[in-house]
């Protein structure tokens, strides 16, 4: 088992350890620094959290025994690590430089656990933590990340294009053919979707955007990760990435177009509860379109 927190470099005053990232941002709001924009985001994301995550009863009492909360390396565990987005975006613009802990093993006497977490007193000085500092790697992308953007879908989607015998064609529609970068200016300046590239060494490696639809809802599209660069969580973070800013947007259901064929990619997004609603078989595509969607309160 993997533990980990997420955390910054000043001593909390009770724990006497490294402050959590969800303190360090609370105190922002206490510190009545956030924008009135940011502090209503800051309560809608709380607000979630105390709804998917169970609170050590011991918070209740006031932490008498100063215990630290991990998460664990559980399908729980990593969805929490992800679904911090916002925080280490505030973080990150307000000058908070955070770090990742990891160990192997119960960091210390073990008071507390869940599916999510495990909270600990009397650290052990025997087990191995490794700690390493963790900056925010998805931002917004700016008109001169455009044609990277293009050359980093084209790629993508390419594999999936070649998986499943697509060509320019019979499917010139296909996301591999039909994205260009007069596409991706349309989409940012006209109609101004949020976009969102996953960097690495100062380059897009991942990428998605989101549709403002009617009634509170919105579609995720292209939603992609460099071949060279998958297998390493990134579409994970990108899609729930996706989910935090979409509940921002005051958006309740999110919606999204598959190949109907590609039955991995169905199952990948059903396991962060996507439902399937309905297939179509359109004659401009030589494939069959699915479409699936997230109620995301």
């Amino acid at each position: 088992m993997r533990y980990y927190r997420v955390h910054t470099a000043d001593m909390a005053w009770i724990t006497k350890q490294p402050r959590g990232l969800f303190t360090a941002v609370g105190k922002l709001v206490d510190e009545k620094l956030l924008s009135e924009k940011e502090e209503k985001d800051y309560w809608k994301n709380r607000e979630y959290f105390e709804r998917i995550l169970p609170v050590p009863p011991f918070y209740a009492q006031g932490n008498p025994e100063g215990a630290i909360t991990w998460f664990k390396d559980t399908k729980e565990g990593k969805r929490i690590f992800h679904e911090m987005s916002f925080y280490r975006r505030m973080a990150e613009k307000y000058g908070i430089k955070l770090f990742l802990s990891e160990c192997k093993e119960p960091p210390g006497k073990a008071v507390y656990e869940d599916e999510f977490q495990i909270a600990v007193t009397e650290q052990k000085d025997d087990v191995k933590i490794t700690v390493r500092e963790l900056p925010w790697p998805i931002r917004k992308i700016s008109e001169n990340d455009i044609q990277e953007c293009v050359e980093l879908i084209r790629r993508s989607f390419k594999t999936v294009a070649d998986q499943f015998g697509f060509t320019e064609e019979n499917a010139p529609r296909f996301t591999t053919f039909a994205t260009e970068a007069g596409r991706l200016w349309w989409q940012m300046n006209e109609e101004h979707r949020p976009m969102y590239g996953y960097y690495r060494d100062g380059r897009p490696v991942g990428y998605y955007s989101l549709l403002l639809q009617d009634k509170g809802e919105c579609e995720l599209n292209n939603l992609c990760v460099d071949p060279a660069y998958r297998h390493q969580s990134i579409g994970e973070e990108l899609l729930l990435d996706a989910f935090v800013r979409a509940r921002e947007l005051d958006c309740r259901k999110m919606n999204i177009g598959i190949v109907e064929e590609n039955t991995v990619l169905r199952e990948w997004y059903e396991n962060y509860g996507f439902v399937h609603t309905k297939a179509e078989k359109l004659d401009s595509f030589p494939f069959t379109c699915g479409y699936m969607e997230k109620d995301l309160q």
